[in-house]
């Protein structure tokens, strides 16, 4: 595919024109093209949206730090780490978010990081109960186990009894009866 656009809104408005897939072409073509960055950093935001979009989450990460290497203010690189944890606990790599986390302290007032990771939490919780809703209860339960350790001391009684439910479920008596057990102390 030959690129002949010159500017960012050149590249924007023939790539709002094409489907999801020749987009991507056309903007990893772009990314190879283009050097100032905020036509970098267009192509690079957008691609990671439309991997994202059709649930290709290791090459949403990877554009998506290539957004974050090209980015020199910290509301940006802010949020594209807020989306990268995101994208992370989508794509199942929970060891990955601490340290994603660490780079957002890194950059953020420690008065703006009581919400941050509230927001964390929230994702988190979406993806447990996206997959309790398809009867997926395996890649929940490692959620919920996650989430016992990160929550706040007046929900972690809610997250006991979903791993219960969860580990009934899947047969694992024993660490229902364990976990039944401390939730009675």
């Amino acid at each position: 595919m030959q690129i002949l656009e010159r500017t960012k809104s050149e590249v924007q408005a023939k790539a709002e024109k094409m489907s999801d897939f020749l987009r991507m072409e056309y903007l990893e073509n772009c990314s190879r093209k283009f050097t100032d960055s905020e036509t970098l950093k267009y192509c690079y935001f957008e691609l990671s949206k439309l991997y994202e979009r059709n649930v290709m989450y290791p090459d949403a990460l990877k554009y998506l730090a290539r957004y974050e290497e090209v980015s020199q203010i910290n509301s940006e690189k802010r949020t594209a780490y807020l989306k990268e944890i995101e994208l992370l606990i989508k794509a199942g790599y929970f060891d990955k978010v601490e340290f994603t986390l660490k780079k957002i302290k890194d950059i953020t007032q420690p008065k703006e990081m009581p919400a941050i990771e509230l927001k964390i939490i929230d994702t988190y919780k979406q993806e447990a109960a996206k997959f309790e809703r398809g009867n997926k209860f395996s890649p929940a339960l490692k959620i919920y186990e996650r989430l016992l350790h990160i929550v706040r001391p007046e929900e972690k009684t809610e997250v006991k009894k979903k791993l219960v439910f969860i580990y009934n479920r899947l047969g694992k008596v024993k660490e229902a009866i364990e976990m039944e057990r401390d939730l009675q102390r």
